[in-house]
């Protein structure tokens, strides 16, 4: 193949038909051969910190359950919510503490945490049956991994392991050390919207120009991606400085130098998006500002790790040794983790999306919110998030968010019309969008 025909061949793969989303067949496929297949995100490690604690998690049809059964980091167990008398959920609550053996509220029969029958109310009554065979009716277990401080279930047990699975994601994120930040906040959100186009908005940059408009212009923005295994990754690369909005004030300004063009972006992240840049970077970005006009870029840079890791440090939290500015850089803005995850790591920790497909209508997905960040060892966080039952009653919560909810409504809805035959991503922006609808179609097969 010649350089041309590569080209013209990799141009040509922009484009995804609109049956991707809008197909029963696509629907069906990804029930059957994805969500039992990939791994899940189920919940923050320290939501099960204790010995009995757990959280519930529905995955289509199938309702799961993780269970923290001893001291040890890797002691959870995971095993379908669900009685094998006549299969009731065992649990309805979402998180919190389990007794030694878990009761189902319809008849009584009594399981262990790792799914073992203990016992089934008047048993003798099967005296002689060969049908009550206790180890058959053992609750099946399932694949259940941890990484970051995530806890993520497999209804495969052929699947690879979790290590596996995320080696290309954790060789760039594990200097975060997110298993040992904490909830800033944790939304969750009935978004009325598929769940592939849920995760869509958060997976590329090029968005960012025309969406984000209320205190930063991100017009001279590119954000070129990559991909890493089945994942996906892009870097935000700026052209100059640009224009932000001044506070208290209905003007705009340019701004002339590297500190001032920092302290904006991160003021803007501060009011509006309440992640990524908590109280150690937005500090740091004030100190900046006392910084000479002439200050070398590269100096600049070096005194804004600085100061993150000091003003993390003056909070009573630790700062990660490991995370260095070269290491930081390295990772880049955003990882997509197929099939429904995002992560978008800073100094300060992270932002983490979660989508997960409603079982009954393909326009709607479950979200999750989690902004993380770097506290005292003594700072627990939310236990449970804050919920809403659709992207209105969200507004007012995160400006920076609600921009882009409103994109992902007008899009659900305009990809259905007749006149739309599919999306034309960028190749050098939308580049691991396109690589996501390849690895679906791998996992999937094409409608």
């Amino acid at each position: 193949m010649t350089e041309q025909q590569g080209q013209d061949k990799f141009k040509a793969d922009v484009f995804v038909p609109a049956d991707r989303w809008t197909s029963p067949q696509r629907d069906a496929a990804e029930r059957e051969k994805l969500w039992p297949k990939t791994w899940q995100l189920v919940c923050r490690e320290d939501l099960i910190s204790s010995v009995g604690n757990f959280c519930t998690h529905q995955i289509l049809d199938d309702p799961v359950i993780v269970i923290r059964t001893g001291e040890g980091p890797d002691d959870i167990s995971a095993i379908y919510n669900v009685c094998q008398h006549r299969g009731r959920k065992l649990v309805d609550r979402k998180s919190g503490t389990l007794g030694h053996e878990i009761a189902c509220r319809f008849h009584g029969w009594r399981f262990g945490w790792d799914g073992a029958l203990k016992s089934a109310t008047n048993e003798d009554d099967w005296d002689g049956c060969p049908a009550f065979d206790k180890q058959q009716l053992s609750i099946p277990q399932i694949q259940v991994g941890r990484w970051g401080g995530f806890v993520f279930v497999n209804l495969d047990p052929e699947a690879e392991p979790l290590d596996t699975w995320l080696a290309p994601v954790a060789e760039h994120l594990d200097p975060f050390h997110l298993e040992e930040c904490r909830p800033h906040f944790w939304a969750r959100i009935d978004a009325p919207v598929n769940w592939k186009t849920y995760i869509e908005a958060f997976n590329e940059g090029y968005h960012s120009g025309e969406t984000h408009i209320i205190g930063i212009n991100y017009r001279g923005m590119k954000s070129p991606s990559g991909t890493h295994g089945p994942h996906g990754q892009f870097w935000s690369e700026a052209s100059g400085f640009g224009e932000y909005k001044v506070p208290g004030k209905n003007s705009w300004k340019m701004s002339t130098t590297l500190q001032e063009h920092l302290w904006a972006n991160m003021a803007h992240q501060y009011n509006t998006l309440f992640a990524l840049t908590l109280e150690p970077t937005m500090k740091a970005a004030e100190r900046l500002r006392e910084l000479p006009d002439d200050t070398p870029p590269d100096v600049v840079m070096t005194r804004f790790y600085e100061y993150t890791v000091e003003e993390t440090e003056k909070s009573g939290a630790s700062f990660p040794s490991d995370l260095t500015m070269e290491a930081s850089n390295r990772a880049g803005t955003d990882w997509h983790i197929f099939p429904n995850m995002i992560i978008l790591p800073s100094l300060d920790g992270a932002l983490v999306y979660r989508a997960v497909p409603d079982a009954k209508d393909r326009d709607k997905c479950v979200v999750d919110i989690w902004s993380l960040g770097r506290y005292p060892k003594d700072y627990a966080g939310p236990q449970e998030p804050a919920c809403f039952a659709d992207f209105e009653s969200f507004r007012g919560n995160n400006p920076f968010l609600e921009e882009d909810f409103d994109n992902m409504e007008a899009v659900n809805d305009g990809m259905k019309s007749r006149g739309f035959r599919g999306a034309t991503y960028n190749p050098y922006q939308e580049s691991q969008i396109r690589h996501f609808h390849a690895m679906l179609d791998k996992w999937c097969g094409t409608p």
